[in-house]
């Protein structure tokens, strides 16, 4: 199996526990990883990220990575800090859900309604209302725009 890739878009509520269904999809991903539970991290602007374990460690070393690569290195500590101080590992239940804790709601603005999104080597989880905004403003004409220059 070559790399993980999330996909698609799902609709959701969390329920009055805070816990979040994860797409069968990315539940079957975690088993053949064999494991037991995803990583949520903050993410720039409205969302959370989630990661399965394999993904995790590639976004860590390609941080590292980059990091390494920066002319000015003041600040990586810092963003490393931020990074890994706003980063959980969360259990998956025996109903597919995960505990999506007070800071990570706060952060995204997460209500009821949530949506879920595959981004390729990560999913990101957002309000319902906030990511239709932002698909909106900014997602979907961004596509209009890259995809007329490739031609596809």
């Amino acid at each position: 199996m070559g790399n993980p890739v999330l996909i698609g878009h799902y609709d959701y509520t969390l329920d009055a526990k805070n816990r979040l269904v994860v797409p069968s999809r990315f539940r079957e991903l975690l088993t053949q990883e064999k494991a037991s539970h995803f990583v949520l991290a903050k993410g720039r602007g409205d969302c959370v990220m989630l990661f399965l374990p394999s993904q995790w460690e590639n976004f860590m070393n390609l941080f590292e990575e980059q990091a390494r690569a920066l002319k000015d290195k003041t600040g990586v500590p810092d963003a490393r800090r931020e990074l890994f101080a706003n980063a959980e590992e969360v259990e998956l239940d025996e109903q597919g859900r995960v505990l999506v804790s007070e800071k990570f709601k706060s952060h995204a603005g997460l209500r009821k309604d949530v949506v879920i999104i595959g981004a390729g080597a990560r999913a990101e989880v957002w309000d319902a209302a906030r990511y239709q905004q932002y698909a909106a403003k900014k997602a979907k004409p961004a596509f209009e725009k890259i995809a007329q220059e490739m031609g596809i």
